[in-house]
């Protein structure tokens, strides 16, 4: 634990130290990321990238159905909403996914993730357990497991992502969430993806 805190705080030192001034973002916060584009520096890879049919089609041949892409309000007037049929992947060694909230505020942040929830078809096969394990600054914060019925139907009739976390603003590093996002047990390959996440200061 000590070892990846370690490495949160390395991570977000080299994020800072390599924008020059032009690239600095001129807003205060960073409050959502719908993976339309690759994150920072970092270079597109095909694989780490399925939009809504791939992995519908996908779901139906392993007889799974799949909640499809969300329509929330970006945060921010003006924005939109955060749906554009596509998800980052997750891979094998887990991602890493930077937000900044406003420094100055010290309201509790919720964290919302719009994740890739598969549901059993009727008469389909049983299913190998799999978890994906949520941090924020390299603490813990929430498991979410498939296969998960009540979390299925919550992805595709709550108000919000059912898959909500809540942080401290005294958990922030110089207003920084680096949010980290690891598979357990499952076998190679890439079962658990992200449609976006976004921090909001109510509960919705």
């Amino acid at each position: 634990m000590v070892r990846f805190r370690f490495g949160c705080f390395l991570f977000l030192f080299l994020a800072i130290a390599s924008q020059s001034p032009a690239k600095v973002e001129n807003r205060k916060t960073k409050n959502f990321e719908n993976f339309s584009k690759p994150m920072g520096g970092e270079a597109y890879v095909s694989e780490n990238y399925r939009t809504f049919p791939e992995l519908s089609v996908w779901a139906m041949h392993n007889g799974l159905k799949l909640a499809p892409d969300r329509k929330d309000p970006a945060p921010g007037a003006g924005t939109g909403v955060l749906s554009d049929n596509q998800c980052r992947m997750i891979p094998q060694e887990g991602l890493d996914i930077l937000l900044t909230a406003d420094p100055d505020r010290k309201d509790t942040i919720y964290v919302y993730f719009d994740l890739t929830l598969f549901d059993p078809a009727e008469n389909s096969a049983s299913f190998p357990t799999r978890e994906l394990r949520i941090f924020v600054n390299g603490t813990e914060k929430r498991t979410v497991k498939f296969p998960d019925h009540a979390l299925y139907l919550k992805a595709l009739y709550a108000p919000a992502p059912p898959v909500r976390i809540s942080v401290d603003p005294s958990e922030l590093m110089e207003g920084r969430l680096l949010l980290r996002l690891e598979s357990v047990g499952v076998d190679e390959g890439r079962f658990w993806g992200i449609w976006d996440v976004f921090l909001s200061y109510s509960a919705l």
